[in-house]
């Protein structure tokens, strides 16, 4: 036999299924080209010189691991499809005489041939739009853009070894499923899920109650730090959730539809619900990877707007002033030579100062059971403080005097209180063996001058003079030893001038700080600008964006790619059903009725579930914000319902367009 007639035989095999394998390759085309597309970027030379590409290459390698994962995973979920399409042709080509290993080389000339196209395909795509891609990310950046065109060989090495490696495995998987089923099975495997699956209630109860479970970690967990250990498990519960609900918790609905006798006993309803029961076991795990991807790309790109677009509130609540210095366990002496040294560095880089203040505080952690803050030092195994875990900025009355116009007098056991997120009512706070009574709240504090994060409850506390503040001090070095924090010296700086002159001032500070406080003699001491800042967080922030719009980009070629393939398959399916339905007596209206109804239910319900994933998500996200600064929620909750509907409209053009396939199908 002519060695060529296996692949004249795949050619025409590939032809003849176009419908199915083109989407295919396409999408593993445009994949490849994003995975060259990352993998190019990260391996620049020319990008590796610019400022903050340590951290850029950090975030963008992380985007490689997770396209290689999610590509391995995606290939060979949509394999499924073509093999479930294909079976039936295997079994005719088998009952007429071609053996399995004969079956076995056409299918290795197919793969060859996808792989072939794909591979080359994504990295001829992936060079031809990475300049393009590298020019958005540098305007995302406010880099400038690097001459030159850039063609990388460890990208495409990587390419070519990944999604070899995936179609080697896609071919022995599929050489498995030929070689184990019988030529009748063949046959029959288009036809399999047509039974009536079976009421499975404990799966639906596992489904509301690992959602559930989800949604409350969600919900409840208050704390920016507890909701990032909670996050991945909540993931995993929702996750879990979906596909158990999507699995039995449909059926228990579409059940429950069909006994209602006012809803069931329509034409269009009647044949729907009928037949989505039927077929909802095998659809399952299609509707929920479509639920899953869709919440990952609205979760991503509503996070990453929302630190793009807040990075400059959250800048400026971090740096109040362009220049901060930051002094720690600093002498009297040390605190005036900081003031100096400021005035000094602004003189000497012929910059004038706008507006100089200065702070004294104590901060350390405590957990607040009541009116006991119990301040305990962590050891393994140890069991948790009862109460919630909270921050405590200690600073004595003539510092509060920089914010208030007028003061009470304190006895030693006094102090003012003002919360931020904290609790009101209290008398008291216990300290260890101290007692403090409130003598008032504070309605508010200026905290303009102030270098803090409110991450957990805060309280700011004011106490009589220093010696109270150095028996604070004390108790807390007495817990947390070498852990313990020093009081705290900022002398925050405004100055008139540009960003290259605000970053000049800044280092001759540092410079000045370093030659007249060698060896750290007076306390530690750390300069920063709120440009040089600026410029870390715009390759942060605009890094992760660019991320989310990369992977959001890919999961949605991904749901596009499942919805169409479960339009054919359903369409398929459902040809000879609707077929014998006009036979008994149902019009052609009725039929697009029907078929309407039905596609409307099963494919708009994953982008329902998503949306209500991620209102769930909503606080634990807002709360995962926090951490890098983000405390505008106005300003996530926008983000968050324009990118809901954005997504919305792609989800519905996708639907119209991949709806046409089933309609010419069952037609």
């Amino acid at each position: 036999m002519n060695r060529l007639f296996y692949a004249r035989l795949a050619i025409g095999n590939l032809r003849k299924n176009a419908g199915l394998y083109l989407p295919y390759v396409l999408a593993a085309v445009g994949i490849g080209a994003m995975y060259y597309i990352m993998g190019a970027i990260t391996r620049d030379e020319g990008i590796k010189q610019m400022r903050g590409a340590d951290q850029l290459f950090m975030i963008l390698s992380l985007g490689c691991g997770v396209i290689a994962i999610f590509t391995v995973i995606f290939l060979f979920y949509t394999n499924s499809f073509l093999m479930k399409r294909r079976k039936k042709e295997f079994g005719l080509f088998n009952i007429l005489g071609m053996e399995k290993r004969h079956i076995g080389r056409m299918m290795f000339w197919e793969i060859l041939m996808v792989a072939f196209v794909s591979i080359i395909g994504g990295i001829v795509v992936g060079i031809v739009l990475n300049k393009l891609v590298v020019l958005a990310l540098m305007r995302l950046l406010q880099f400038d853009v690097p001459f030159g065109f850039h063609i990388s060989r460890g990208a495409i090495a990587s390419v070519v070894i990944l999604f070899a490696g995936i179609f080697i495995a896609t071919l022995i998987y599929n050489l498995f499923q030929v070689q184990k089923a019988s030529p009748i099975e063949l046959l029959r495997s288009s036809n399999q899920g047509e039974r009536e699956p079976k009421t499975r209630w404990l799966l639906a109860l596992v489904g509301v109650l690992a959602l559930g479970a989800g949604y409350a970690i969600a919900i409840v967990v208050e704390s920016p730090v507890d909701a990032l250990m909670m996050f991945f498990l909540a993931v995993l519960l929702v996750i879990l959730g979906t596909y158990c609900l999507f699995t039995a918790g449909s059926i228990v609905v579409l059940k429950m539809l069909r006994r209602n006798k006012n809803y069931y006993y329509k034409t269009s309803h009647f044949t729907s619900v009928s037949g989505m029961i039927y077929r909802m076991k095998q659809n399952a795990v299609g509707l929920s990877n479509i639920c899953i991807l869709s919440t990952m790309v609205l979760v991503m790109l509503a996070g990453s707007f929302s630190l793009y677009m807040g990075k400059d509130v959250s800048l400026h609540n971090r740096y109040p002033k362009e220049i901060m210095i930051n002094g720690y366990g600093m002498t009297k002496e040390g605190r005036n030579m900081m003031q100096e040294c400021a005035v000094q560095g602004a003189k000497d880089t012929g910059v004038a100062v706008e507006e100089l203040s200065n702070c004294t505080s104590l901060s350390f952690a405590g957990y607040k059971d009541g009116e006991d803050i119990h301040v305990e030092a962590w050891q393994e195994g140890a069991a948790t403080p009862e109460g919630e875990l909270i921050m405590l900025e200690w600073l004595t009355l003539e510092e509060y005097q920089q914010f208030a116009d007028q003061v009470p007098e304190l006895a030693e056991d006094e102090v003012l209180v003002y919360t931020a997120h904290g609790e009101h009512g209290d008398s008291q706070y216990r300290l260890g063996e101290q007692t403090f009574r409130i003598k008032e709240y504070l309605p508010e504090m200026h905290l303009d001058d102030m270098q803090v994060e409110i991450v957990y409850d805060m309280y700011f506390i004011v106490v009589r003079d220093e010696a109270v503040m150095q028996k604070i001090n004390e108790f807390q070095k007495s817990v947390y030893g070498e852990r313990a924090s020093d009081i705290e010296t900022v002398v925050a700086m405004d100055i008139g001038g540009e960003e290259e002159q605000e970053i000049a001032c800044k280092q001759r500070i540092a410079q000045l700080m370093t030659e007249r406080n060698p060896d750290s003699q007076q306390g530690s001491v750390r300069v920063e600008s709120r440009s040089e800042r600026s410029n870390e967080d715009m390759v942060i922030f605009g890094g992760f964006l660019f991320l989310g719009i990369f992977l959001g980009f890919v999961f949605l070629m991904a749901t596009t790619m499942i919805i169409y393939y479960k339009q054919v398959s359903e369409g398929y399916e459902d040809k000879a059903r609707f077929e014998i339905m006009q036979k008994v007596g149902m019009n052609k209206k009725e039929v697009r009725a029907s078929i309407r109804s039905q596609i409307i239910k099963v494919f708009f319900l994953p982008l329902f579930m998503a949306c209500i994933h991620l209102a769930a998500a909503f606080p634990m996200m807002n709360r995962l914000l926090m951490l890098f600064g983000m405390v505008n929620m106005k300003l996530f909750a926008i983000c968050t319902v324009a990118t809901v509907a954005v997504f919305a409209v792609i989800y519905a053009i996708v639907y119209s367009i991949t709806a046409r396939t089933y309609y010419k199908i069952v037609g």
